[in-house]
């Protein structure tokens, strides 16, 4: 198993990345690998890819000729339990956000998933990538980021069951095994 994260810019540091590493080894035997522009992580380093924005260097992750099952993590995931008896492998497997149902959506390109956590088996998602790497000034000013990419280009995808994922940030919390946040400061990990 291959576990990857995506540390681009100075939001995040190297202690994000460190954080879930140790908490991730408590369940899981795994390479782990980050993509990075700043190669001061303590695990096998893949430089960015192309020069994009931010958050659309998660699809470069596409791209990579890594084989065999593939888990992606945003770094700013807190690992609570262990996440393995929830996870999917059948296809690209994204975060479906139940604590979104009552949200409006006011926006077209609005959407109620997430890639906070993905899963996939190989290059098996190779296409999304070839996609983007046809018009990438296009997609990132469409779209806000790769969620509403993925949506709306129509790439297929499948989502965890709920009982794996809540949101701090939208007040669901209880005892799934992931958390995701919408910031972190890198220094609070408990």
């Amino acid at each position: 198993m291959n576990v990857l994260f995506v540390k681009h810019g100075d939001k995040y540091n190297a202690n994000h990345v460190t954080y879930l590493i140790e908490k991730l080894k408590l369940y899981i035997d795994a390479n782990f690998y980050c993509i990075t522009d700043k190669p001061n992580v303590l695990c096998n380093i893949i430089p960015c890819g192309p020069n994009l924005k931010v958050w659309w260097n998660k699809l470069w992750l596409f791209q990579l000729d890594l084989p065999g099952q593939n888990l992606y993590f945003d770094l700013d995931t807190r690992i609570n339990n262990n996440p393995l008896p929830y996870l999917k492998w059948d296809g690209l497997t994204l975060v479906d956000c139940p604590w979104k149902k009552d949200t409006p959506i006011n926006h077209n390109y609005d959407v109620r998933i997430n890639s906070q956590v993905m899963t996939w088996t190989g290059q098996e998602q190779k296409h999304i990538w070839e996609h983007f790497a046809t018009n990438p000034d296009y997609f990132m000013r469409k779209y806000k980021g790769i969620d509403r990419f993925m949506i709306h280009e129509g790439f297929d995808y499948n989502t965890f069951d709920h009982d794996l994922i809540h949101s701090k940030k939208y007040g669901e919390y209880n005892d799934q095994p992931v958390t995701t946040y919408e910031e972190l400061d890198g220094t609070n990990f408990t």
